[in-house]
């Protein structure tokens, strides 16, 4: 089966909510529309393709395929597409805990040939490719300011005040007189940059990027 032609349908119904499984919606700039997800692992999972550069668009359960296993056939659904301008990548997000299962391992594995016979990409990612301190908890705080109005007489001080290099954030405040709000919106919308390895806060460096 092919990705549906409307992109805001998914493959599958989403699971409803049990009390095993959360699951809920994020509005996704990026995709223009509401992006579900079935796990708290989407979730954050979501989060890291939201702010991603190199993803173009993502969505969520984009088609269903059908895998010969084991002699007979069965039918299989991503959990989530993301296009970049050099590939579409097929992701499973799956608990690292279950993977320990070699039945499972070896049915992605045969997945994985599948789509790259095709021409595409396929990644089984865990929480330990998802959770990576402090990015994420950077990327959660940085998306909250993705709406915040920044004027662009503001960019152009910012700008102007990074025309040598990196700068700490509370010095940037304390030379302009503005808020960190600014500056957040500003690295949510990558027009500036900051080495989101390390823990995000007024310490932290950022550059002038100019991307959007």
């Amino acid at each position: 089966m092919a990705v549906p032609a409307d992109q805001s349908v998914r493959a599958r119904r989403v699971i409803t909510r049990s009390p095993t499984r959360t699951v809920g919606r994020f509005p996704s700039l990026k995709c223009g529309r509401t992006i579900h997800w079935e796990s708290q692992l989407e979730r954050d999972f979501v989060l890291r393709l939201e702010f991603d550069e190199h993803v173009v668009s993502y969505r969520e359960q984009p088609e269903t395929i059908e895998v010969p296993w084991q002699g007979r056939t069965r039918r299989y659904t991503p959990d989530f597409l993301a296009v970049t301008n050099a590939f579409r990548i097929f992701y499973e997000v799956k608990p690292k805990a279950k993977l320990e299962d070699a039945e499972l391992t070896d049915f992605l594995a045969q997945v994985e040939r599948i789509y790259n016979g095709r021409g595409h990409q396929f990644t089984v990612v865990t929480e330990t490719d998802i959770r990576q301190a402090p990015v994420l908890d950077n990327i959660s705080v940085l998306l909250r300011y993705r709406r915040h109005p920044v004027d662009l007489a503001v960019e152009r001080r910012v700008e102007a005040a990074l025309r040598f290099g990196a700068r700490p954030i509370s010095e940037l405040m304390t030379e302009l007189s503005m808020g960190a709000a600014e500056i957040y919106a500003l690295l949510a919308r990558r027009r500036l940059t900051a080495d989101l390895d390390q823990k995000l806060g007024l310490r932290a460096s950022v550059t002038w990027s100019g991307g959007r």
